[in-house]
């Protein structure tokens, strides 16, 4: 078996090679199912296009499972109207406001050939109407036709890794999506006896609506202790390098004393191997993440 941490690096690297906006996850589903086949992991894709991972080696375990939650999309825009005159796109999620206002290199994903390479623009005088905050041209590069909906990311690198620092389009939330994988593999080549849930969420940008559709769902099990990985801002008692961060609540919500009672049991197990082993501990007081969606 490969080593872990560079084997997370390569299932992050081909995951950043696919760029995807909320509704528009395609590429990073595509991947996923595909690494999920090659583990011979069970899987579905839900009403809602989540996809929902077991691996359950131990099915007569006391302990709820455990269910690591992490979203495929990340903020784009999407081409509503296009014609040889112009082309509209609304942003989806929490993009710049510079680049509703400035020119901005993007990428068109278009689904039968490569990324068209354009740029955001203001809107002209004559496209301007009611709720057009989030509204912006479209000046694409080369003379294609264009059919919305179509997706629009930011032309940023897939992936780049400078030293031990990882530059990418999206590492939110890819970089969880990435760290599902990676275990779920590392469990299987460890033949662990565990009950786990991997799950792929679509359209959390934009309001938490695959996670939020998930649990209304009822798809887990009721007492499933879910955990939602993000990769979230650096903020005030949060420093990079220092390890990953339990959070305690959001902007939003509370979490479960249970659930982060595991965790720190994790943490612990895991100092005792590795005594120099870095882990934090704060509030995400600047937003709200899909472990809140469960909570509720």
């Amino acid at each position: 078996m490969n080593d872990p941490e560079n084997r997370a690096v390569e299932i992050l690297r081909e995951l950043g090679a696919r760029p995807a906006a909320p509704f528009f996850e395609e590429g990073p589903a595509r991947f996923i199912r595909a690494t999920l086949d090659q583990l011979g992991v069970d899987h579905e894709v839900d009403a809602y296009g989540n996809i929902i991972a077991r691996y359950e080696l131990d099915s007569d375990r006391a302990e709820p499972p455990v269910a690591f939650v992490a979203h495929m999309d990340h903020p784009g825009f999407e081409i509503t109207e296009a014609s040889s005159a112009r082309v509209v796109a609304r942003a989806l999620g929490g993009v710049p406001v510079a680049s509703l206002h400035k020119p901005t290199p993007v990428r068109v994903l278009a689904d039968d050939g490569p990324p068209i390479a354009g740029r955001t623009a203001p809107l002209g005088a004559d496209q301007r109407r009611e709720n057009t905050d989030r509204l912006v041209s479209i000046i694409v590069e080369a003379e294609v036709s264009l059919t919305p909906p179509l997706p629009v990311v930011f032309d940023l690198p897939g992936f780049v890794l400078d030293g031990d620092t990882v530059r990418m389009l999206a590492a939110d939330d890819l970089a969880g999506c990435a760290s599902i994988l990676a275990a779920l593999e590392r469990l299987i080549a460890q033949e662990a006896r565990v009950n786990v849930y991997g799950v792929f969420t679509r359209a959390e940008e934009v309001g938490l609506v695959g996670a939020r559709l998930l649990a209304e769902a009822g798809t887990l099990p009721k007492e499933t202790l879910v955990v939602s990985l993000e990769s979230s801002p650096v903020i005030t008692g949060v420093a990079q390098g220092e390890g990953p961060v339990i959070r305690t609540g959001d902007a939003a919500y509370t979490f479960d004393a249970e659930a982060e009672h595991m965790l720190i049991a994790a943490r612990e197990a895991i100092r005792e191997r590795e005594p120099d082993f870095r882990c934090q501990r704060q509030l995400l007081s600047g937003g709200t993440c899909e472990a809140t969606a469960f909570a509720l």
